[in-house]
């Protein structure tokens, strides 16, 4: 079984279109969690994955990085990410990959509401599932999304369910097509004087929102849902691997309201789907079909 690394949303902005886009000509506007830069900053955050194939831990990794606030030419803050390291732990034991996380070049990410959350391109595949998981935290902060602001109260919500969001995490090489849409839900679920917990669900869209591969992967997985996920990958010559089906997560995280960091957040990513092994290249005749189901939990600790 090949690994599926996470990416949430890439084409967020593309999907939203120019009313989330103004909201790039400005700070942030939430008077709660919204992030105060403060230029020369540096801080650290660990991140742990442990994930779950059909209910049996696969492995787990444990990476580290180091932000640093920086300024791009008009003065618009952000933070450059550096990967200092990274292990992997299986059933095989534990396996150091910090020699690969050393590799990644530093790149730049912002809450700023002048800035963006876009990622670097990959060259490092080891780190694949670090960096794409890493910047998901920030995505459901939410700074590029029309009413953000209005959150301000434990129980604010606002269900952004008048458009689907899509994400593509195809990779050209591991994965030929990787493919998910959600709606997408923020609230505050908590409050005090020092800290605010934002609550992020991405949920099923309440219809079909992908061009599937082949008609019958529009029937339901998950009685009651609509299918939004579908994957491709290579599985030898002229042979694919393809899963499709239902996928959901929520992440919360909490944040220090002094200066809009994020000081923990948690992150439980369920998949459930039809398994197809061996199909030909219309992704057909396939020699075995099975559920099978997948499940993400990570937390994100400020050092």
């Amino acid at each position: 079984m090949n690994i599926r690394y996470k990416l949430v949303v890439l084409l967020i902005l593309a999907s939203i279109g120019n009313v989330a886009k103004a909201q790039f000509f400005g700070p942030v506007p939430n008077p709660v969690f919204g992030r105060k830069y403060v230029q020369g900053d540096s801080y650290r955050y660990r991140l742990t994955l442990r994930e779950f194939h059909n209910g049996k831990l696969a492995f787990t990794n444990v990476s580290i990085c180091e932000l640093k606030v920086v300024a791009d030419d008009k003065c618009v803050p952000f933070d450059e990410i550096h990967w200092l390291s990274k292990k992997l732990i299986n059933k095989d034991g534990e396996t150091d990959q910090t020699v690969k996380a050393l590799l990644v070049k530093p790149y730049l990410i912002s809450l700023d509401g002048r800035g963006s959350v876009n990622l670097p391109k990959i060259e490092t595949p080891e780190m694949t599932e670090a960096i794409q998981d890493f910047n998901t935290f920030f995505v459901a902060m939410g700074p590029m999304f029309p009413g953000i602001d209005n959150l301000k109260n434990k129980g604010d919500s606002l269900f952004m369910n008048y458009f689907p969001i899509t994400g593509d995490f195809s990779n050209g090489s591991t994965i030929l097509k990787g493919q998910d849409a959600f709606y997408i839900r923020f609230k505050i679920t908590d409050i005090d004087n020092n800290n605010a917990v934002l609550n992020t669900a991405f949920l099923p869209p309440g219809k079909i929102v992908l061009a599937y591969l082949t008609p019958d992967m529009t029937s339901s997985v998950v009685p009651g849902f609509f299918n939004n996920f579908q994957m491709v990958i290579p599985s030898g010559k002229d042979s694919y691997e393809v899963q499709y089906g239902r996928e959901y997560f929520t992440i919360s995280n909490t944040i220090r309201k002094a200066d809009g960091k994020i000081i923990k957040g948690e992150m439980d990513n369920y998949l459930n789907t039809i398994l197809r092994e061996n199909c030909d290249k219309e992704y057909k005749n396939w020699s075995s079909e099975k559920p099978y189901s997948e499940r993400r939990i990570l937390t994100l600790e400020l050092l």
